[in-house]
């Protein structure tokens, strides 16, 4: 989840008294009407899209801060399958040729992501070196 701002206890205090005083006041309301189950039911429904919709909101967002780390594409993983559905493509012996151009990019892929791979590590290398020569703090210093 994303982080939220942390609230001292008076405020928690008053955010629960509030959502106390607005829960006892539709309750009041819902009393004097004649449809009152009705009218219940459509409420904590409502509260309850209103819930998902802000887990929705806060996925979203963690998604959003993942891919931004890079963490979004790994060619390696689509390269299996299509090795695998080359090979059964194959195996058939009618289609040998789109199996074998399958299996093909699934090997450019693997390699790809291989290549990848070792580049951003390479990188993530550099720029660990980099900072620890700039006097950065290093968490793999012992203490």
């Amino acid at each position: 989840m994303a982080d939220a701002p942390i609230k001292s206890p008076e405020e928690t205090s008053s955010d629960d008294q509030r959502v106390e005083q607005l829960a006892r006041e539709l309750a009041d309301r819902l009393r004097a009407m004649p449809n009152r189950a009705e009218l219940t039911d459509y409420a904590v429904s409502m509260l309850r899209e209103s819930a998902e919709d802000a887990d929705q909101s806060d996925l979203a967002r963690d998604t959003t801060d993942r891919l931004r780390k890079g963490d979004g594409f790994n060619p390696i993983a689509f390269a299996i399958p299509l090795f695998v559905i080359g090979a059964v493509l194959c195996a058939t012996g009618i289609l040998i040729g789109p199996g074998v151009g399958i299996i093909g990019v699934a090997v450019l892929m693997a390699v790809f992501g291989l290549g990848l791979a070792m580049f951003r590590g390479a990188m993530s290398g550099r720029a660990k070196a980099g900072s620890i020569a700039a006097g950065a703090p290093d968490d793999r210093r012992p203490k």
